[in-house]
């Protein structure tokens, strides 16, 4: 089901306040997506329903933290499963999708999927767009894939310094992009 940022924020609101029912819609409405964005990044289901389990418990815990101002509340709730999907193989010692970073998954990233792409996805892309390829490049595996600065210093062949300074200079032109 698709739901209305307002929806989803109002949702994350009650649930701050402990509302048990609208945490529980807020789960109902979100949770397919999620476990998707979990698979995706995980590459199975395992690590991916622990992941999407873990993230679920830290909305509960931390829905208090959600700032509509920072941004949408279903990016929010992807960042948080991103972020626990990564911990999760990295206490595994594994990588998103085996050690290797596709080249055909980065492209499928940077591509529209479809019609029906958010207009969050579409702003994004279109931010992600003005990047110069190098630096996109490097903020796409370090946020899709959870690579290390020292890690993607050696796939792209760059001191870990200058993947520092596209990481933190991409990410500033992107959060003014994504403002206008």
């Amino acid at each position: 089901m698709n739901q209305s940022p307002l929806v989803l924020q109002e949702l994350l609101r009650k649930t701050a306040a402990g509302d048990a029912t609208a945490f529980s819609l807020l789960y109902k409405q979100t949770a397919g997506k999620l476990f998707g964005v979990a698979v995706r990044i995980a590459g199975h289901g395992e690590v991916a329903e622990d992941a999407l389990q873990e993230s679920f418990v830290l909305v509960w815990r931390r829905a208090a933290e959600y700032d509509p101002m920072r941004g949408g509340a279903m990016s929010w709730l992807i960042a948080i499963v991103r972020n626990c999907t990564i911990d999760r193989l990295r206490r595994r010692g594994t990588r998103p999708e085996g050690h290797a970073v596709p080249e055909e998954a980065l492209a499928r990233l940077a591509a529209p999927e479809s019609a029906s792409i958010g207009a969050e996805m579409r702003a994004l892309r279109r931010c992600l767009d003005e990047l110069e390829e190098q630096p996109r490049r490097a903020v796409m595996l370090a946020y899709v894939y959870g690579l290390t600065r020292e890690e993607l210093a050696s796939q792209l062949s760059v001191p870990v310094g200058t993947v520092k300074s596209w990481i933190r200079r991409s990410l500033d032109r992107l959060r003014r992009c994504l403002d206008r």
